[in-house]
């Protein structure tokens, strides 16, 4: 049987609006030992849905070379992100079977900003709050913001979430995390009064992507295969990793001003404006029958920071090879 989230925040849970202990007993699924991993729970084929022209198919590891400059960039921001609490990156490798942390960085629970990232939260709201079942637009528009990250998709989504009033929508999905036990994560795309919205970490999503696996709530199925057919990230999180390798993932990329999420920061002590250049990647995948989560959120502004660092962490911690 399948954990309740109530266990991890009884009281929180027991308060929202809307009720998510329906989530079912579950099996989890991989695309490895499920043939059929791309029939959703409505019956529909994710791959008779297109997006961009193209019809939705597995992603996987872009294939490229882990050679020893990477090998040593990679022991260099492993250790600057365990040394450092303020680190830029910030990220926990997770296995998703057995709920245990392989690793982490040193402050996990640190806030950084979402991007696109907290796409999965807005998906993830909806299904639960419509019991998985979407129309052929709303599978439509979930498909675009989660493989190519439409933001039009985005906004619609999230506006959708509150019956046709954005504010709603963002308290919906507050109320969602809130209530799965991510008590810092703020999954919401603008502002819900004077709570800033999208921001993350990088320890409650791995929550999240455990959660989602085990079918804690009601639509993860739809989310987790969903996820799988996602097409950003290559030069990202599924840079270094092999070809034949499967990969569940949303990415989140943002350059420009934002919010200090961690008010009263040494850097920023009123929360004020300060600029950002965000390359997020949160991502699953599966390595011997073992299902792993891994989530890095980067303020370092560059991509082969978080490849360099998912590749190692793959290469350190799992049976994978050069």
């Amino acid at each position: 049987m399948a954990r309740l989230f109530l266990s991890r925040n009884i009281a929180v849970g027991m308060a929202a609006f809307f009720c998510l202990t329906s989530a079912q007993a579950y099996m989890p699924s991989n695309p490895v030992t499920d043939k059929d991993f791309l029939k959703l729970p409505s019956g529909k084929l994710l791959s008779d849905i297109k997006v961009s022209g193209s019809r939705l198919s597995l992603s996987k590891g872009s294939g490229a070379y882990f050679s020893e400059t990477a090998r040593k960039n990679y022991a260099s921001i492993k250790s600057e992100s365990k040394a450092n609490l303020d680190s830029k990156t910030q990220w926990v490798l997770m296995d998703l079977d057995n709920h245990q942390v392989i690793d982490q960085s040193a402050q996990p629970n640190r806030k950084i900003f979402g991007a696109s990232s907290s796409k999965i939260f807005v998906g993830a709201t909806l299904l639960n709050k419509q019991s998985e079942k979407l129309s052929s637009s709303q599978l439509q528009l979930m498909s675009n913001m989660l493989v190519v990250s439409s933001n039009e998709a985005w906004v619609e989504l999230q506006k959708q979430a509150g019956d046709g009033n954005s504010d709603i929508g963002r308290g919906n999905i507050q109320a969602f995390t809130q209530g799965m036990g991510y008590e810092r994560m703020r999954g919401f795309q603008g502002n819900l009064g004077k709570i800033h919205g999208n921001e993350l970490t990088a320890g409650e999503t791995a929550e999240f992507l455990y959660d989602t696996y085990h079918n804690n709530y009601v639509g993860a199925e739809t989310l987790w295969k969903i996820m799988h057919t996602c097409r950003t990230g290559a030069s990202r999180g599924r840079k270094y990793f092999p070809s034949t390798y499967y990969v569940g993932a949303k990415t989140g990329t943002y350059d420009g001003s934002s919010v200090d999420p961690e008010t009263g920061s040494s850097k920023n002590p009123d929360g004020s404006s300060y600029r950002v250049q965000i390359r997020n990647h949160v991502m699953t995948f599966n390595v011997n029958g073992r299902q792993y989560g891994l989530v890095i959120l980067s303020n370092a502004g560059s991509d082969e920071t978080v490849s360099v660092l998912a590749g190692g962490l793959l290469r350190e911690y799992t049976s994978t090879a050069r």
